[in-house]
């Protein structure tokens, strides 16, 4: 864990910018506390890059960002907009000209900064796994130059990407070390791929809570089901029923019921 930590500095050090990547369904979920202290410690200016924007509702995603009371700017992106993408490259240049510009000038009158990503503008991209980091990458060069995957932690190794003639992006190891002890979080996030969870129906119950909360219509329209009672055990039984995961004696797979809901969410087909 350590040395990734160590990797995470390096990006940051040669780095002009650092973008965050974090998914709209759980901002502050998504956010690392130890990154931004790093950043905030060496002194580079911080972009919150709220992503896959398109997987929730304007409501929902108003009410999550209550939370996120920073003097970062903040972009929200969807892959599949152009103009979002836009956006992020002209905030990138705005705020380079704000604060970067003043960095590279601190460390051209001290020791040289090395950094292998030779660029007028050099922008680390940073995120827990699965979070979209590649995706934003993508849509920033308009090329696939990173392995997109709903697998969490598909890129391995720090690469220089070019952006535009005056940008180059530094992806980061592909992830952000995990804490043992906080499975819900990043299962909730995708930074913990549903097949590999210990406690499936934890999370499970919490999505159900989450959308009986927030977006119940959606939920009974994605499983073709009519909830009555809001509870955990008849509303799995009725998926399993729907999904045809039974087993012996016509009962529920209650196992394979709690992952296929946790793979619908972190696969982007549950909509809140």
């Amino acid at each position: 864990m350590e040395q990734y930590w160590e990797l995470i500095k390096r990006i940051v050090r040669e780095s002009d910018i650092v973008l965050e990547i974090l998914d709209a369904r759980f901002v502050e979920l998504s956010r690392n506390e130890e990154v931004e202290t790093i950043v905030k410690e060496i002194g580079r200016p911080l972009i919150f890059v709220v992503n896959k924007s398109d997987l929730i509702s304007r409501k929902n995603l108003k009410r999550q960002l209550m939370k996120l009371r920073e003097d970062s700017p903040l972009v929200f992106i969807s892959t599949k907009n152009k103009r979002s993408v836009k956006i992020l490259l002209y905030t990138i240049k705005k705020v380079f000209r704000k604060y970067g510009k003043k960095h590279v000038e601190e460390i051209s009158n001290q020791k040289p900064l090395y950094r292998e990503a030779k660029a007028d503008i050099v922008v680390g991209v940073l995120g827990y796994p699965n979070i979209g980091k590649s995706s934003v990458i993508n849509a920033l060069t308009h090329k696939t130059k990173t392995k997109v995957s709903k697998k969490a932690g598909t890129t391995h190794g720090i690469q220089w990407i070019k952006a535009t003639e005056e940008i180059k992006l530094i992806d980061s190891p592909g992830v952000i070390p995990l804490k043992k002890d906080d499975e819900l979080k990043y299962a909730l996030i995708g930074a913990r791929d549903s097949d590999k969870l210990k406690n499936p129906e934890v999370v499970a119950d919490s999505l159900i809570k989450l959308f009986m909360k927030y977006n119940k219509k959606s939920f009974e329209s994605f499983y073709d089901i009519k909830i009555i009672k809001e509870d955990f055990e008849s509303i799995t039984l009725q998926i399993a029923k729907r999904r045809g995961y039974l087993i012996k004696g016509g009962m529920p797979d209650e196992n394979r019921t709690n992952i296929a809901i946790v793979r619908d969410w972190q696969h982007g087909k549950l909509i809140l």
